[in-house]
């Protein structure tokens, strides 16, 4: 160990092997969600669904009370063929963008850092994964994902939970968690477009106890505590019902290098590294800030003024639609801009 790199990630098999699978298991931190985080609907599909559909019952009643004075079953049946096709097209664009976002699996790395006195300095490194994120702004959701896509290689959303936690070296029964560090988000509304990326905090383990879970705090999947959502009553009924995910023993992955290099890790605004350093003092008084937080917020800003010709963000996706393939050559092209 070296004061250049304090933390030294550990072979999970190994740790395994020295203290049980459990340790990484049970600590697996739990997750409420909202079940209405989800992308942007297409709700004039819907309304035109949903007029098509009474235009044809309308017909039909009519049709049937005109039936003895003049009837062609011809125009009857082309007639409701056509419409029920086309309210079925609607129906079936609005279902396809009804999409739920949601926890599918949680990574996990582990540290070890510099040894305090007779005890050895852990960190477990969770990463939640979601099966996406969606930007409130429409236009710029779009931009994110071609961004995902053409960069990243992928449009799912990677989180961060560390647990701080000691084992005594020469009784493993002997340990103890001393808490958890993420991108705290309480007290914002779940849609808002300008987070702060630098909102890490540290929580002692004691804040978890008496099922106080951990739960997204907003569209990008920062997160707050239980008792802080039911203080918000806005958010905590708005987008409810909340769900609780679990993580069963075959839904936690060992992040492995060779993944991250097919996830572009390097790319990503992720620092692997624990944040903290529990020899030092209270890990409640350390602050991290990270150097980039919204690296891909300034390429999206760039791509935007160069292609656009401006410097406001675009609202509407009608702005947006005839650049679409300008966009997506821009950040495929991207690592020979940078």
């Amino acid at each position: 160990m070296n004061d250049s790199k304090p933390w030294e990630k550990v072979d999970y098999r190994t740790f395994f092997k020295k203290y049980g699978v459990e340790l990484v298991v049970d600590n697996a931190p739990e997750i409420l969600y909202s079940k209405k985080d989800k992308e942007h609907e297409e709700q004039n599909s819907l309304i035109l669904f949903f007029i098509l559909l009474g235009g044809l019952l309308i017909y039909i009643a009519i049709a049937i009370m005109l039936f003895n004075i003049i009837f062609d079953i011809t125009l009857f049946i082309i007639t409701i063929t056509f419409l029920s096709l086309i309210s079925l097209f609607f129906l079936y664009d609005y279902l396809k963008s009804n999409i739920h976002i949601k926890p599918i699996e949680c990574w996990f790395e582990i540290f070890e850092g510099k040894s305090d006195n007779n005890y050895l300095n852990y960190c477990l490194i969770y990463y939640p994964i979601f099966s996406g994120k969606c930007h409130p702004n429409e236009a710029l959701n779009i931009l994110l994902k071609l961004y995902q896509e053409e960069v990243l290689g992928t449009t799912i959303d990677i989180t961060q939970i560390e647990i701080y936690l000691i084992i005594n070296r020469e009784d493993y029964s002997d340990r103890k968690i001393l808490g958890y560090n993420f991108l705290y988000g309480k007290d914002i509304p779940f849609k808002d477009e300008h987070l702060e990326r630098n909102s890490w905090q540290f929580f002692p383990y004691e804040l978890k106890l008496n099922k106080n879970y951990l739960a997204t705090a907003n569209w990008e999947h920062h997160y707050e505590w239980r008792k802080d959502l039911a203080l918000d009553y806005h958010k905590l009924h708005i987008y409810s019902p909340w769900i609780l995910k679990r993580w069963s023993s075959h839904e936690l992955k060992h992040l492995e290098e060779n993944n991250k290099k097919n996830l572009n890790w390097s790319l990503r605004s992720i620092n692997s590294q624990p944040k903290l350093k529990p020899w030092l003092g209270k890990l409640s008084e350390q602050v991290y800030s990270s150097h980039n937080p919204y690296k891909d917020h300034r390429i999206i800003e760039k791509a935007i003024e160069k292609i656009m010709e401006s410097e406001e963000y675009p609202t509407k996706v009608k702005e947006i639609k005839v650049f679409i393939p300008e966009f997506k050559a821009y950040f495929r092209n991207l690592d020979f801009q940078t």
